[in-house]
């Protein structure tokens, strides 16, 4: 009778059990549904909230693109002349009382810089009316001579083709790779070189050289206005090498001979190599 008793009493719990799982499905069901009710309704929110705040934003762009207040009243141009500024101001062609803040200054960076003696132009907004240009001017150091005559700015970057009124009292730069892969680096080495020369003192600056003649890319012959004979060198120890090149041709001058000299050569170790004309 125990054990009877004990099994019905055992039977009735599960079934108690039973009952209260299947009283909660619908109670979890209902939460589940709400929660995902509840996380929709705040993306939605989030949604609506970041479209009036870029609704507003662009609001108050049109605003200020419209309003008189950053009209373009002044355009400053630093880094040039008078004639290439209003040359500069022309290409620009920029509307009076357009709009500051409309401006789209990448595009007008691109126009101003198709200008063969513009290297780079800077644009700067100053609110509420003005636009700055700051420009750097190509700065011809040597003409170089391929198909054509080429201006080269201190970079080593042909930049124009020199015209038939246009000044050519620069060095001449020859012996340049047409199609080599190498040109550039040649080139890039010949603006180190005339760098350097620069800083030297007459009559070996770069004001009293004539020709630059590429021997390969690390080695040069340089042709001087006063002398009549070819001066070999590397762009690696140019300052050491004009200095032993005054101590040399100081010797020549003072020997007598320095009128037959055909070619003084820094390219072996140890010293120069000088080379006389027959006769």
């Amino acid at each position: 009778m125990k054990r009877d008793s004990k099994k019905k009493k055992d039977v009735l719990q599960r079934q108690t059990v039973r009952r209260k799982r299947k009283e909660r499905r619908p109670a979890l069901r209902f939460g589940m549904i709400w929660s995902v009710c509840k996380g929709c309704l705040k993306g939605v929110g989030a949604v609506l909230v970041l479209a009036l705040i870029s609704f507003s934003f662009l609001s108050a762009y049109h605003y200020l693109v419209t309003s008189s207040y950053l009209n373009l009243e002044q355009v400053e141009v630093k880094g040039v002349q008078k004639e290439l500024k209003a040359q500069l101001l022309t290409m620009a062609d920029l509307a009076p009382g357009a709009s500051l803040l409309a401006l789209n200054l990448r595009a007008l960076k691109q126009r101003l810089e198709e200008h063969p003696w513009i290297r780079s132009v800077e644009l700067e907004r100053r609110f509420p009316h003005t636009l700055l240009i700051r420009v750097e001017k190509q700065e011809p150091r040597a003409i170089l001579l391929r198909d054509s005559m080429y201006y080269l700015n201190r970079y080593g970057e042909p930049f124009k083709r020199v015209g038939p009124s246009e000044d050519a009292d620069f060095p001449l730069v020859t012996g340049v790779q047409e199609n080599g892969n190498g040109r550039r680096g040649e080139l890039e080495e010949v603006a180190r070189l005339m760098e350097g020369l620069r800083e030297e003192k007459s009559p070996w600056s770069l004001a009293d050289l004539s020709e630059i003649h590429i021997e390969d890319k690390d080695h040069f012959t340089l042709y001087f206005e006063h002398m009549d004979a070819g001066i070999r060198v590397s762009g690696k120890a140019l300052r050491k090498e004009v200095q032993e090149l005054r101590r040399v041709v100081a010797h020549l001058a003072r020997s007598g001979r320095i009128r037959k000299v055909s070619s003084i050569d820094f390219g072996y170790t140890g010293g120069a190599v000088v080379s006389f004309r027959k006769g």
